[in-house]
């Protein structure tokens, strides 16, 4: 039976773009972009694991609004559970600590970024609902 994993995710929307980071050569989604953060630890909310997670990983604090999407992403060694929420930067600039690169989109740019196939229905959400 494959691992069941549960990671959270923020959608860090400032001044009509999104924050999306790019992974590197590790794992089975590496080199492709993503909304950061990671995994809730036991005794954590989703929203109180986002928020440390955006603060370890990137060295910035945010305030976690509402969820966007869950999806299911299934991989050889794992299932993924992802939940994706809304939030907005409080202080500190992004800063890679385990990403290889960093960039604020706009809906047109966010086109160009090669995210894993399973963020399509988050992408198609944030398009909507947060980007002019």
């Amino acid at each position: 039976m494959k691992r069941q994993v549960y990671v959270v995710a923020g959608a860090i929307i400032k001044d009509n773009k999104v924050f999306a980071a790019q992974r590197g050569n590790k794992g089975e989604t590496k080199f492709k972009w993503e909304f950061p953060g990671g995994k809730i630890e036991e005794g954590e909310t989703p929203e109180q694991a986002l928020a440390r997670e955006l603060r370890e990983e990137l060295k910035i604090n945010v305030e976690v609004h509402e969820l966007i999407t869950s999806i299911v992403d299934e991989y050889e060694t794992q299932v993924l559970h992802i939940d994706t929420y809304r939030c907005t930067l409080i202080s500190g600039e992004p800063t890679l600590t385990e990403h290889i690169n960093k960039a604020w989109s706009n809906k047109e740019e966010l086109d160009k970024l090669t995210f894993s196939p399973a963020d399509d229905p988050t992408l198609k959400k944030i398009k909507e609902l947060y980007l002019k």
